[in-house]
């Protein structure tokens, strides 16, 4: 049998993920995906429950998670894959996110409002109530609010995620890229992990180490990938809905050059990213 991969999927575990493990593992099923991990973002909570759903359809589902992480002052990625996912270091990754999600919110409430808006903290609320991180308003969760409220359908700062816009593609999603990620206007910075450090972690819980999506990241600078590489990755996430296909071959030779593994996933995550498929890679 020729495996069908998609390495890089989001459960509603993850605080900008739809659907639940068990509905993704049949999704990939359907789809004639036969080898997948569920990579939330620094949670592990729904590892268990896509294993189940993925050994009663007889498919291969590894447990994986998605770490936020900083090196040379700059967020990164990284996946861990085949990790013992019961350990509480994971535990503990996820309650620091956690502690932090409150205050960094509400921070990003008052940058996104001196942009000339007026988003409630009810609005916010009403739109997460039934999110497992309800409390962590991402820019996503901003980009809903403001992209379905009537009041600033003339907003010319929303024109581009609207239909027909430049940005429309994945409007929630580019929202927060535009203006919440690091280094844009409305970005609240959290206190991430050093690189290193999630990497040992991994390693720790016999789990591998890779970075996940680095064209985003490194955007103009990929050569830094040479100083990653030695703190220990052992894979590099090449194939990526982020890549295009140079960006992905780019990366690829990067991994072979340094005897790593490449690995490819979609990061699919439903509703925030709606022009990204299950299964798909390169642009």
């Amino acid at each position: 049998m020729v495996n069908k991969i998609d390495l890089h999927i989001h459960s509603c575990y993850s605080e900008d993920g739809e659907y639940t493990p068990s509905d993704l593992v049949q999704m990939c099923n359907d789809a004639g995906i036969n080898l997948m991990a569920i990579a939330d973002h620094n949670c592990v909570k729904g590892v268990g429950e896509a294993a189940e759903k993925a050994k009663n359809l007889q498919m291969r589902c590894y447990s994986a998670i998605e770490i936020d992480c900083i090196f040379n002052n700059i967020n990164f990625h990284v996946l861990g894959y085949d990790i013992d996912y019961k350990s509480s270091d994971f535990e503990d990754i996820e309650q620091n996110i956690r502690k932090q999600c409150i205050h960094t919110s509400k921070e990003r409430l008052k940058l996104i409002n001196k942009l000339g808006f007026d988003v409630t903290e009810d609005e916010l609320n009403a739109i997460n109530a039934n999110n497992y991180w309800s409390e962590h308003w991402t820019g996503e969760v901003f980009a809903e609010a403001l992209l379905n409220n009537d009041k600033y359908l003339k907003s010319k700062i929303l024109m581009p995620y609207r239909n027909g816009g430049s940005r429309s593609d994945n409007p929630y999603v580019n929202f927060y890229w535009d203006y919440c990620s690091q280094g844009k206007a409305c970005f609240a910075k959290m206190a991430y992990p050093d690189m290193h450090d999630v990497i040992d972690i991994i390693h720790r819980n016999k789990g591998r180490a890779v970075l996940a999506h680095p064209g985003v990241n490194l955007k103009d600078n990929f050569n830094m990938v040479e100083e990653i590489i030695p703190l220990g990755i052992d894979g590099i996430e090449a194939f990526s809905s982020y890549h295009d296909v140079d960006t992905a071959y780019w990366f690829s030779r990067k991994a072979r050059e340094h005897s790593l593994f490449v690995t490819q996933g979609s990061d699919f995550h439903g509703k925030t990213k709606p022009s990204i498929k299950l299964g798909c890679y390169a642009k």
